[in-house]
């Protein structure tokens, strides 16, 4: 009786881990991440419109979403098209911006506090199928045709060209900013902040309570 007791929510366990990916597709839409921000700093680059940063959008969403950037990393032809992506003076400018506004913490926050994105992202790292990809990928010609996007002249002019103008520099220059910190501190100070955190370990705290009341039952 005991192993079937345990048998059983193993086996549940493995079925929700399994239906994971299909559960949270729908939340790799735009309903999480609005991306207002982001647009407003692709778009402060010269040359940058806001048609062209809805093409790298999808990319972007990796870094917001712990199973998204799993799911990328375990396929290298996802993994190195992201590199392409990322390596744009324009991009980097969005990705530096963004990475200090609260509203990105928030995001970082909750995913990395919800123990079944985190599994489910750990189950897609970890996919044979894609490792097996990795294994083949010095076979795979479109590995080579997006590396070789890196050396492309209009990739290096679009480099020149952010080096000359200050916009690029903002993510650093801010932090001279007086009023850049305010809204950064308010975020720190604020207990609703570290909610999702806390709210994790109140589970873990639960749970290891029913484990040890179980425990006591069975010993009776």
């Amino acid at each position: 009786m005991r192993i079937i007791r345990r048998v059983i929510p193993a086996l549940a366990a493995a079925a929700l881990l399994a239906a994971a990916p299909a559960v949270s597709a729908p939340q790799d839409a735009d309903t999480g991440h609005k991306f207002e921000k982001a647009v407003g700093y692709y778009t402060e680059c010269k040359n940058a419109s806001r048609e062209e940063f809805q093409q790298i959008k999808p990319y972007l969403k990796a870094f917001t979403d712990a199973e998204l950037m799993a799911g990328t990393v375990n396929d290298p032809e996802k993994f190195f098209k992201l590199m392409e992506v990322v390596n744009d003076p324009r991009t980097l400018h969005v990705m530096m911006s963004c990475a200090t506004e609260p509203v990105m913490w928030n995001t970082w926050m909750k995913g990395a506090t919800d123990f079944g994105k985190m599994m489910s992202a750990a189950t897609k790292l970890m996919n044979p199928a894609g490792l097996m990809k990795w294994m083949m990928a010095p076979m795979n010609p479109k590995i080579w045709q997006s590396m070789m996007k890196h050396l492309e002249g209009q990739r290096l002019q679009r480099w020149g060209t952010a080096a000359t103008n200050p916009a690029f520099y903002k993510p650093l220059t801010n932090f001279f900013d007086v009023d850049w910190y305010a809204p950064r501190l308010a975020w720190f100070v604020d207990a609703a902040s570290y909610s999702p955190l806390l709210n994790m370990f109140k589970g873990v705290t639960r749970g290891l309570g029913e484990a040890s009341a179980e425990k006591k039952t069975e010993t009776k």
